[in-house]
């Protein structure tokens, strides 16, 4: 490896044939001499990994790829840490580990803008966005219940930003932790431990974790991704998961970072708010249809007095 080769970008991938090429492809004009792409194909039984050779040799494309079989009880985030333990290893001058999915498409200056970022902070969360051309399946959803989860998942953050430790940063971001882009330093992963061996939200615990270290993270806008919007994903609990929740007419829980009303309000009483972003249990995490007086209870919590002042202009009966 020559001294300039200090990034090295994570893709998991497991039958992925027909979503690698546009992935790559979107990855070569911005990787440079200094730029390593890691394909973990795993649990595969189709081409991805001969089509993802054909792209980067077309391409010009620094592409390792390697191919393991895991366990049923490992996935994703076994993937990730397989890519990133074999550029610790290989990489001498790491700086810098990226990650993103097999079908999502980097933004405009992916690779420099999370570089510029990684050199004033630990980790950085990118922005998550639907490939537009696959954005007709979002007009099925219930605009009103998304407008809903949108609404609560902005004054959760708030709740977190005000009252859990190391999270003043995520005021007003976009707040994601989504494997389909991160970036974090060499020292900050190896400080934690790397990736989780699980089968998913290994993204989320790995900046939950950093956080709990001191370590600053950063979710920015201009760092930004399209993922597919497909039903038949990869990861159990994943995006796809997601998306045929909210497009099935049904009474859904809402997203498992956000937890109901009262559970927040009583863990920040008691100072017990842990890191963002937190995994809620299922029994703790209100249904979408329910969030009207959940998001009634939060605002009336966070801004006391302009419930008051309010409630002093209605009219008398």
């Amino acid at each position: 490896m020559s001294r300039a080769n200090d990034t090295a970008v994570i893709i998991p991938a497991r039958n992925e044939e027909d979503r690698i090429g546009a992935c790559l492809a979107a990855l070569a004009p911005q990787s440079t001499a200094g730029v390593t792409v890691i394909l973990v194909v795993n649990n595969t039984t189709d081409r991805t990994g001969e089509i993802a050779r054909t792209v980067a040799n077309r391409f010009g494309l620094h592409l390792v790829v390697l191919d393991h079989t895991l366990p049923a009880d490992q996935g994703v985030g076994t993937a990730r840490k397989i890519g990133c333990d074999h550029a610790l290893k290989r990489m001498a001058n790491l700086r810098f580990l990226l990650t993103t999915d097999a079908d999502c498409i980097i933004g405009r200056n992916w690779i420099v803008r999370n570089r510029s970022h990684l050199r004033k902070v630990d980790a950085v969360c990118g922005k998550v966005d639907v490939i537009t051309e696959e954005a007709d399946i979002l007009r099925s959803m219930d605009q009103r219940l998304a407008t809903l989860e949108g609404t609560y998942r902005e004054l959760v953050q708030d709740i977190y930003a005000r009252y859990a430790p190391g999270c003043t940063d995520i005021a007003g971001t976009h707040g994601e932790a989504a494997g389909a882009s991160l970036g974090i330093t060499k020292p900050a992963y190896v400080a934690v431990g790397g990736f989780a061996q699980i089968k998913c939200s290994e993204d989320r615990r790995i900046i939950r974790d950093l956080r709990s270290l001191g370590r600053k993270v950063r979710h920015a806008s201009d760092v930004t991704v399209q993922a597919s919007c497909r039903l038949d994903g990869r990861a159990a609990g994943g995006m796809s998961d997601a998306l045929k929740a909210r497009i099935g007419g049904m009474d859904y829980m809402v997203d498992n970072c956000l937890a109901e009303a009262d559970w927040l309000i009583s863990h920040t009483e008691q100072n017990a708010l842990a890191q963002w972003p937190p995994h809620v249990p299922d029994e703790a995490r209100p249904k979408v249809r329910d969030l009207p007086r959940h998001i009634s209870k939060l605002k009336s919590f966070l801004y006391p007095q302009a419930e008051m002042e309010e409630s002093c202009f209605q009219p008398s009966s």
